[in-house]
């Protein structure tokens, strides 16, 4: 029994209060040692805290400023109205690609994008940069920099910006649909140099890109969107040429037959003969006369249709034929810095190639749209204000001091507890 009983472990007591006191005492024990270490390697955290700040400090002080200047663009709409996923701007009753304004969703907003720092169109700003003798600049963009190099130099913000569907806690589809097609209203561009005097030469370089250069993307986009919409219509044309022709060979029968048929029984109040007839879906008895002229009408209705058809056809032959002759300029002269006035002039250059009256006023339409839209190019404010760009010294030198303070304090307790083992050891 007593072995049992010591086997038995003891309950634990509670501390003392002359052992609480006794752990309050150690603890301000080591407390106080904790200072003297601080007081001891004052010097070292010092230094090693606030020299680096100091450094930091007066590097950007001293340092040259940024500077940057910003263009809004005003995208206002001109008439354009969306068609299965495309832009199009109706002239004379005939939906053609827009290129007449900026015409910024977010889809376009995102191709906008896509195109100018496209490796093609990195290319174009790096030689122009060179050009201008701003060839830092230029080595920022070329080699592996590509995109982020150039947003060294440049931004772009659209408002008001973007709504991001997957944030939004909505789940109406049409709702949906409605904020997708939600179109920024300004465009802002911020340019940046680091020197003031740089800043003119990157703004001449940058804006010539994006409001003279860029809108040629919009007019290859175009002419392609055309050239397969054109061929659609024609291709619908000839699917329907043969039902057409078809209905017009059965009219033309029909009248022949009903000619042939021998008139009513003489004394009857009516004096031809009436046969069943078809009319908006109900059997209806026509005389035989009325039936012949509703027919030679249908037959005159299905002739015209055919005319206007055939003529429709040929006019989106010469169309597209333009557009392909368009597109070939485009993708002879995009590889270098080819403008929507270069653009400009060819087409007008090419308006007295053709006779067709209609092909004409189709080419001299579109010239008009691209003339708008090289207006619309144009900034609000063609100087608006340079402003330095803000070093953020006082915000850099705290990161810097927090930085440097901490590793100064591991520092200082690393350094002393070395030192107690080198005491202890000896």
């Amino acid at each position: 029994m007593g072995s049992l009983q010591s086997d038995i472990p003891e309950e634990p007591t509670a501390p003392t209060d002359a052992q609480k006191r006794a752990n309050i005492h150690e603890d301000e024990i080591n407390l106080i040692d904790y200072f003297r270490v601080l007081w001891k390697r004052k010097y070292l955290v010092l230094i090693g805290s606030v020299l680096p700040a100091l450094l930091v400090g007066l590097i950007l002080f001293f340092s040259p400023r940024n500077y940057k200047v910003t263009y809004v663009y005003d995208l206002k709409d001109h008439g354009v109205y969306d068609v299965g996923g495309r832009s199009v701007y109706d002239v004379g009753g005939r939906s053609v690609y827009d290129v007449s304004n900026w015409n910024l969703d977010e889809k376009n907003y995102n191709v906008f994008l896509g195109g100018f720092y496209s490796e093609e169109n990195l290319s174009k700003i790096v030689n122009s940069l060179r050009v201008n003798g701003l060839d830092r600049y230029a080595g920022l963009i070329s080699g592996s920099g590509g995109r982020e190099g150039l947003n060294k130099l440049v931004n772009f913000e659209v408002w008001p910006p973007y709504v991001n569907i997957s944030k939004v806690k909505i789940t109406d589809p049409a709702k949906l649909e409605r904020i997708g097609q939600l179109k920024a209203r300004l465009l802002n561009m911020t340019i940046v140099a680091r020197a003031e005097e740089e800043l003119p030469k990157i703004v001449s370089v940058i804006r010539n890109n994006v409001e003279d250069v860029i809108p040629v993307y919009s007019v290859k986009r175009g002419a392609i969107d055309a050239i397969r919409g054109y061929r659609a219509k024609m291709a619908d044309i000839e699917e329907n040429k043969f039902d057409l022709e078809l209905t017009l060979k059965t009219n033309k029968s029909t009248l022949a037959k009903l000619k042939d048929v021998k008139p009513g029984i003489s004394g009857q109040n009516e004096p031809y003969v009436t046969l069943q007839f078809d009319i908006g879906g109900r059997n209806e008895y026509l005389p035989l006369g009325y039936q012949i002229q509703a027919v030679e009408t249908r037959i005159i209705e299905l002739e015209e249709n055919i005319r206007a058809a055939e003529e429709k056809y040929g006019y989106y032959e010469g169309v597209l034929a333009l557009n392909k002759k368009l597109l070939s300029e485009l993708n002879n002269k995009t590889s270098s810095p080819y403008t929507i006035q270069q653009v400009h002039l060819f087409l007008t250059d090419s308006v007295d190639g053709y006779e067709d009256e209609k092909i004409k006023d189709h080419l001299n339409s579109y010239i008009k749209r691209i003339e708008n839209r090289m207006s619309a190019s144009s900034p609000v404010t063609e100087k608006p204000k340079v402003c330095a760009v803000s070093r953020g010294t006082a915000k850099k030198s705290a990161i810097v001091f927090a930085i440097s303070l901490m590793i100064s304090l591991f520092v200082a307790f690393l350094l002393e507890g070395l030192q107690k083992s080198r005491t202890q050891m000896s």
